[in-house]
């Protein structure tokens, strides 16, 4: 098949060929991908404004994103974006009502305010500058068009006025901030000393009758999962590359097509001045004003300045920086391509509005060197003939595989290497098994109880693998010397728990009897602590201790006696000896200031929360969610 496609592969066919494999470079990043498909079809309808798949999209990689930056550690595979869907559908839809509710009310957002916010994002910047084209870029790789992207923003930033609105609603009283205070800024002085576990960790021994007793006793915890062990083939367009010869002619095209593309390939430095359309013809008499001026001999990017409604470039003099022929629409080029470096054009229409055109540069595009662009073609083309080949091979594995004796045979008839896996268990695996597809193929009743080889499993759109069982390892109990050492730690922290309770119980009675925790402490060889005027939050306490001693109870005339174990399984013995409660008046008009604050913020979020529910509730929403 693949001699007669090579053999086939002249005159329009390798056009065609050459064609796939340059077109994607020249038409990356074109705004119609937003067009069609997801950016139209509905997931929600909400009072009878639609919420798109794109848009969910969008917001489900975001949500997935930050959940990543949050847990660093985590694999982005266990995270699944069909189980975020659902939750995020809601969350879009909260937003959406909040939306139309704030524009209801009449709040909305300048265009000059967002393209203002534009210009201040770091990642739309170059050498401390705004950029066009880094900006551009960087929406194409978040999926946006600057038009979604600043009409995301717009909704965004309405929202979020209307947010704030109804956070200025809310208020304190004085009662309320006095009472507030009284918990935030109450005091409490305590003592404490501490049993320390790891001395009697190393101290205590456990017998081995009693590791043994334990053992025999709790079997079920020692025995080991069922493990596997499959052989498998795997299939990818790597396997395939000596099956590949790459015409030299083939790679003579697409070079010389690129080094044409380079060589003719320019980019000119622009300043424009773009008014808006304007549906009483206003933005004709606007920019023959303008023109006038620049007739008359005021700087272009003055005047750029000043009136341009491209508020992106606007604070630039109107300068677009660098952009590659072709890449401005069709009027605005054409009328570029008539003027000298210098040169301001006359009014030119296009569907942004009416524009004025100054060419500020012009520079060649640097023209690679067939030296260095044939090894990249070639590797192209081979994978891509190797990507055609895959199919065919795909299905010789599927043909060999079904019903063989051994994947040994089916290995050696395509030319593959048959690997075998470590042990692995349904929980647990490493490289292929650890594949929640391999797993699922291979614990399957075909493959575990038949003895068939598996289907041919689909793990990525370039990476295809068979399976079948070689080994089968059955649960077993696992002998007492592998366990030993974790079933005597575990008796020794059974031993050494029972022990520090009932010393720290014994001690505890002491105190509550009258003696001090400097008194039972000093007796004991004890370390011990105390603390003046602690503070619920705040302090160089352990926040352990500190927790525990703010939720005892207060003292009435008697030291309150608590205890607590520590994370680290240190036993903490308490005396709770005096509570202070916080006075408003005697905080600072900066710390007042902030308390009621908070108390007025707290109630706004609650009448927001309501109020967004009632919103909710009086909504027409419609979701496939």
């Amino acid at each position: 098949m693949l001699q007669n496609f090579r053999d086939n592969l002249h005159g329009a066919a390798k056009g065609v060929l050459i064609a796939i494999i340059i077109v994607p470079f020249a038409l990356f990043g074109v705004d119609a991908i937003f067009l069609s498909g997801n950016a139209v079809e509905e997931v929600a309808n909400v009072n009878g404004e639609s919420i798109t798949e794109l848009r969910l999209q969008q917001a489900v990689a975001l949500q997935k994103q930050q959940i990543l930056n949050r847990y660093e550690n985590i694999d982005p595979s266990m995270v699944d974006e069909s189980q975020l869907r659902a939750p995020v559908v809601q969350q879009l839809i909260r937003q959406k009502v909040v939306e139309q509710a704030a524009v209801d009310q009449g709040m909305g957002v300048d265009k000059k305010t967002i393209y203002r916010m534009l210009l201040e994002v770091p990642d739309f910047q170059a050498d401390g500058k705004f950029d066009t084209e880094r900006y551009e870029f960087v929406l194409r790789q978040m999926g946006y068009s600057p038009s979604s992207y600043n009409k995301l923003l717009t909704t965004d930033m309405v929202t979020s006025q209307f947010m704030q609105g109804v956070a200025t609603t809310g208020f304190s009283t004085e009662p309320e901030s006095k009472l507030l205070a009284g918990m935030t800024e109450q005091t409490r002085d305590y003592y404490y000393l501490t049993i320390p576990r790891a001395p009697l960790m190393e101290s205590v021994s456990v017998p081995s009758a009693d590791i043994r007793t334990y053992y025999e006793a709790n079997q079920d915890e020692f025995v080991s999962e069922e493990q596997l062990v499959v052989e498998y083939v795997e299939l990818r367009p790597s396997d395939l590359v000596e099956d590949v010869d790459v015409e030299q002619g083939m790679v003579d095209e697409i070079v010389d097509a690129k080094i044409a593309a380079a060589a003719s390939a320019r980019s000119r430095r622009v300043a424009q001045i773009l008014i808006e359309r304007q549906d009483d013809q206003s933005h004709l008499k606007k920019i023959a004003e303008i023109e006038a001026k620049l007739q008359a001999g005021e700087e272009f990017s003055a005047l750029a300045s000043e009136y341009s409604e491209d508020y992106g470039t606007a604070e630039q003099g109107g300068d677009l920086g660098f952009i590659p022929a072709g890449d401005l629409p069709e009027p605005l080029g054409l009328e570029l391509d008539k003027l000298a470096v210098g040169e301001v054009s006359g009014i030119v229409e296009s569907e942004l509005g009416v524009h004025l055109l100054k060419l500020l540069d012009e520079k060649a595009a640097d023209v690679p060197s067939r030296e260095s662009l044939e090894p990249s073609v070639r590797q192209e083309l081979t994978r891509q003939l190797a990507m055609e080949l895959l199919p065919e091979r795909i299905e010789e594995l599927k043909d060999l595989s079904y019903n063989a004796d051994s994947l040994g045979s089916v290995a050696g008839r395509l030319g593959l290497e048959l690997q075998v896996s470590q042990p692995f268990s349904r929980q647990k695996g490493q490289g292929v098994t650890a594949n929640p597809l391999v797993v699922r193929a291979a614990y399957s009743k075909p493959v575990l109880d038949d003895g068939i080889a598996s289907e041919v499993l689909e793990l990525a759109d370039d990476h295809v693998l068979v399976l079948a069982l070689k080994e089968r390892i059955p649960a077993s109990l696992r002998p007492l010397a592998e366990v030993r050492e974790n079933i005597e730690t575990t008796l020794k922290q059974q031993l050494v728990s029972r022990q520090l309770m009932a010393h720290g119980e014994a001690l505890a009675g002491w105190v509550k009897s009258g003696d001090t925790i400097e008194e039972v402490a000093k007796e004991e060889s004890l370390a011990w602590q105390v603390s003046l005027d602690t503070k619920r939050f705040t302090g160089n306490q352990n926040d352990e201790i500190r927790q525990k001693v703010f939720a005892m109870d207060e003292p009435a005339g008697q030291p309150v006696v608590d205890s607590l174990v520590l994370e680290n399984g240190d036993y903490v013995l308490i005396s709770l000896v005096k509570v202070k409660e916080g006075d408003f008046s005697q905080l600072s008009r900066d710390q007042q200031k902030l308390l009621t604050a908070t108390i007025a913020l707290t109630a706004a979020s609650r009448d927001y929360q309501a109020y967004e529910k009632l919103l909710l509730e009086s909504a027409d929403v419609a979701s496939k969610y």
